[in-house]
């Protein structure tokens, strides 16, 4: 059975300008948005759209299904800002410009600027990495270590940190624990990007340098081996190994 058709889609086409003889199609193709919907008959009904992507009940055209399927193709293929956006669609959008603002008030040091919009943006999107990465940044700038340390582990509580797609987030956020003392956080973020890339030397230099600062050196040279043994050029590894090895402090 096939699926019944009931959204925006769009047809990339060359368009035609002029009238009789001086008409000329145009050498840059251009999406044309419609709302498509199944007739009762297995036909589509081609909708004109408004600007905010809402439909009209004005049809264009009715197609038969084959030629609809070779011609049109869902919104979803593709950016477009006709295509309705969902309730938490919008959630995300308005979470990362709050994110936007945070790390502009972040980068001028308005700390209590940067912990407000940090926080909407988290009511707003709870998984947003960058939401709960900037609030402990932006605590940890007003002194208030406790409240840095309440978000950097909301944000270990999110499984997507982990993926591959987001190494520079974890990387970032496990600096700003070691950087903030909280070693063991940092050790445990970094144990966990390290399931995920078990060949990403910087991720073995960087709980190393954790270990060290905590005061594990031992522990912090093993890590510091691995990493030099996936990149036997991996100068700032070779650094602290050597700093290590001849007892110099943190």
């Amino acid at each position: 059975m096939t699926d019944k058709i009931n959204g925006t889609v769009y047809e990339r086409k060359r368009i035609e300008a002029g009238t009789m003889g001086t008409r000329r199609k145009s050498n840059e193709e251009q999406d044309l948005h419609y709302f498509a919907k199944s007739t009762a008959e297995g036909k589509v009904s081609l909708y004109i759209i408004k600007p905010t992507g809402e439909p009209t009940a004005m049809i264009v055209e009715t197609l038969e299904r084959e030629e609809f399927d070779l011609r049109f193709k869902d919104c979803s293929t593709h950016k477009c800002d006709l295509k309705p956006k969902s309730v938490e669609e919008i959630k995300k959008e308005k979470a990362q410009e709050r994110v936007i603002t945070g790390e502009e008030h972040l980068k001028k040091k308005e700390y209590n600027a940067a912990v407000f919009e940090f926080g909407q943006a988290a009511k707003e999107d709870k998984e947003n990495l960058k939401a709960h990465l900037g609030k402990g940044q932006a605590h940890i700038g007003l002194g208030e270590v406790d409240k840095a340390k309440y978000s950097f582990e909301k944000l270990s509580e999110i499984d997507s940190l982990y993926d591959m797609d987001n190494k520079h987030i974890f990387n970032e956020y496990g600096i700003e624990l070691r950087k903030s003392e909280m070693y063991d956080l940092a050790i445990e973020n970094y144990e966990k990007a390290i399931s995920i890339d078990p060949d990403d030397e910087a991720l073995y230099f960087n709980i190393g340098r954790a270990y060290y600062s905590s005061g594990s050196r031992d522990k912090a040279v093993k890590y510091l081996d691995k990493a030099i043994s996936l990149d036997s050029n991996f100068s700032e590894a070779k650094m602290l190994r050597n700093a290590i090895a001849s007892g110099a402090r943190k």
